[in-house]
């Protein structure tokens, strides 16, 4: 039996088992009766069956021919339904968003610009993934992932960065820390003397101080390595040293007093900057188009760091690309 079917003729079979007559569907559709009669028995050759049988003047489907007449209403439902969920795309109510970040950047997108887009679209879903700077460019380039939120990422003509501002790296420190009396932005040779808490080779940050270091022959005693901004955080609070992280991935303990951020007096590290990121050419749907949008206006990351205050501040500072 064939794999599909005329669509035409499909609904001429439905009108004239819905009516009951062949005259009825020709007047229903505007045509002559032949020509009704015509596409139904192409129709009946197409599948090598009767489809109607003739009572008095008017018709009625053969069990083929109600089996034919269930299948193209289950077709035009299928074809109303695709068509409403296009429009629904089109108005942001309804989609499947695919994000990509690093830690440092979680605070600051759920503390606000995820949930308010959340609110105001709630049947859009979501998939976020955090991984270091290597796994962000590599799902944002391979496909994975629609959106990467991303620190210092590597010069490469695959990625589309749609915001990028600086956001210089600062030593993050205890109020009560030596390096918080200093009275001016600490050199590296400054952060050198303390012990440090650092990210593993994956992160931007990490591969920032790396490069910074060895341009002044520097080296830090290291007493945790580790893959999350949240142990930096606690090593600090705790009083034991220093940890690298530009000022927004620790907004919320900057804000509470329990730290404090203070750029390093470096011109690799002041120049350091977030992006937003996409696959160069891949074209974004409107749920995603519109989430990438709300997030530049709305997270702390892409708005310019002000030094010695508690939290960035909007300015006119970022780049759009």
């Amino acid at each position: 039996m064939p794999s599909d079917f005329d669509q035409e003729r499909l609904h001429y079979l439905r009108q004239a088992v819905r009516l009951g007559s062949i005259r009825g569907a020709a007047e229903r559709l505007n045509v002559n009766p032949s020509t009704v009669s015509r596409q139904i028995a192409l129709l009946e050759k197409q599948v090598s069956t009767t489809l109607l049988e003739r009572y008095g003047r008017g018709v009625r489907a053969t069990e083929a021919g109600q089996l034919l007449v269930e299948y193209a209403g289950i077709q035009d439902s299928a074809r109303k339904d695709t068509l409403a969920k296009l429009a629904d795309l089109k108005t942001l109510k309804r989609g499947h968003i695919e994000l990509v970040t690093g830690e440092g950047y979680i605070g600051d997108l759920l503390g606000g610009p995820l949930q308010e887009f959340c609110r105001r679209f709630p049947d859009l879903t979501f998939s976020l993934e955090i991984t270091g700077t290597d796994g962000i460019v590599q799902a944002v380039v391979e496909g994975e992932a629609q959106i990467g939120i991303v620190y210092f990422p590597p010069a490469d003509r695959r990625l589309q960065s749609h915001a990028r501002i600086r956001q210089p790296i600062c030593a993050i420190v205890h109020p009560k820390h030596p390096l918080a009396k200093l009275g001016r932005a600490p050199k590296l040779s400054d952060v050198a003397h303390y012990p440090v808490a650092e990210l593993r080779g994956s992160f931007g940050t990490q591969k920032l101080m790396e490069v910074a270091a060895a341009s002044e022959r520097t080296s830090f005693n290291p007493v945790v390595r580790t893959n999350s901004f949240l142990v930096l955080k606690s090593f600090v609070c705790a009083n034991l040293g220093i940890a690298f992280m530009p000022a927004f991935a620790a907004a919320r303990e900057v804000q509470d007093g329990e730290v404090i951020a203070l750029p390093i007096d470096h011109p690799l590290l002041r120049s350091a900057e977030a992006h937003i990121i996409t696959r160069h050419g891949r074209r974004l749907p409107p749920a995603t188009l519109g989430l990438l949008q709300h997030l530049i206006k709305r997270m702390k990351a892409f708005e310019p760091f002000v030094a010695g205050k508690s939290r960035p501040h909007r300015a006119k500072g970022v780049r759009f690309a």
